[in-house]
This record gives C-alpha cells, sequence and structure tokens, in this order.
C-alpha cells in the first residue's frame, strides 16, 4: 500500500487506482469478457471477446510495443472461455498456436500467441506442442492482402505440422478476421482440433 502512494499504478483501461503488479481492474478485465462461437466445415470455433477498443488497443500494446505482460490478461481470457463452454476431450490435450514467420520473430523478438499458449498451458496444466510451424519458404504477410479471396490464397502451405501420437488440440491464436489462418492451420493439423481464439474481428 506504501509503495502504491510513491509510485501510483493506474488502470489501463479506465485510469482507477490499482496494485503494482496489477495492468487493469478487476472492473474492466471483466468487461472484455463476451464469449462466442461459430461453426464452420463442422468445427465449433470459440472466441474470448471482440476486436474493439478498449481490447484493440491493449492487443496492439502487447504485439507492437513490447508490453509483454498482457499476455496473463489474454489467457486468462481464453481459459474463461474454455471453462465457459465447459469444453471436454476424451483425451488429455496439447496446445497448438500459431506461429510467427521468421521475419516477425526477428523484429519482435518473441511470437505474442506462443506467450498466451504459455500463459494458458500454466492455467490448465496441457503441454505446448510445438509441432505446427511456417513452411520456410512461406514470407507474406496477411496485412497486405487487400481481400478475403486474396488472404486465402496466399495463405496456401504456409503451414507444416510434424506428426505426433497425439490426437487432441487446442489450437490458440489473438485476432481472428476472415478465417483464413485458422482454417489452413486445421487441415494441416492431423487430429481433433478446439480452436480458442482471444478475439474476433468483427470489421471485416
Amino acid at each position: 500500500m506504501f509503495l502504491n502512494e510513491i509510485f501510483p499504478n493506474k488502470c489501463k483501461i479506465c485510469g482507477k487506482d490499482i496494485l503494482l503488479n496489477k495492468l487493469i481492474c478487476e472492473s474492466c478485465e471483466d468487461s472484455l469478457f463476451m464469449p462466442s462461437y461459430i461453426i464452420k466445415r463442422n468445427i465449433k470455433i470459440y472466441f474470448s471477446t471482440v476486436y474493439e477498443e478498449p481490447i484493440s488497443k491493449l492487443i496492439k500494446e502487447f504485439k507492437f510495443k513490447n508490453n509483454v505482460h498482457f499476455a496473463k490478461i489474454f489467457a486468462k481470457l481464453i481459459y474463461k472461455t474454455y471453462k465457459y463452454y465447459k469444453i471436454e476431450f476424451e483425451n488429455i490435450p496439447e496446445l497448438l498456436y500459431i506461429p510467427s514467420t521468421i521475419n516477425h520473430l526477428k523484429k519482435r523478438g518473441y511470437n505474442p500467441v506462443r506467450l498466451i499458449t504459455k500463459q494458458f498451458s500454466n492455467m490448465t496444466g496441457f503441454d505446448i506442442s510445438n509441432n505446427l510451424k511456417v513452411n520456410p519458404a512461406y514470407y507474406k504477410s496477411q496485412v497486405n492482402a487487400k481481400n478475403l479471396l486474396e488472404r486465402k490464397i496466399q495463405i496456401r502451405n504456409k503451414f507444416e505440422f510434424i506428426k505426433s501420437n497425439k490426437k487432441t488440440y487446442i489450437l490458440i491464436d489473438d485476432v481472428y478476421t476472415s478465417g483464413a489462418t485458422i482454417e489452413e492451420a486445421i487441415n494441416k493439423i492431423e487430429g481433433n482440433v478446439i480452436p480458442i481464439i482471444l478475439c474476433k474481428n468483427v470489421k471485416k
């Protein structure tokens, strides 16, 4: 309490005074949770919230301003989604995440989605699998795609999957826009895949 008086810490969303080890207050954290799901090709895709203010701003800080501490907050939202929908498995799942391209890894120094997955792993005890990888020949960026068709075309063969004995996976990503990335990843993964995505971008 004494340190909070000397070094006041404010919620990144509402500006309320919070403890030094916090980034946002509990009220704002609760308000971010807006679970939903869609079904595509007989696969249910779960979302923790919607990509809009204020979480869109937090994600940009996380991905482009090296504020890696947001990973725990985002993982908690994914965990809430997992619990909210009472997702069950016949076998204990492993966690897969959308991998970064070599260029993005060099530029950032970390894969944001892997950081979220690591925190989610801590909460569930599920092991992380690194078997979903980016094809070394892939270099394009989905950000530069002009439309949905172009996103789907240029994402082809982006991923490689290393076969394993595991049959069930939770696939984690941060933002779902056209769905091209998730669909391509699911097509490569051999086994039962349940995608849980942090945000659904409704402004396609």
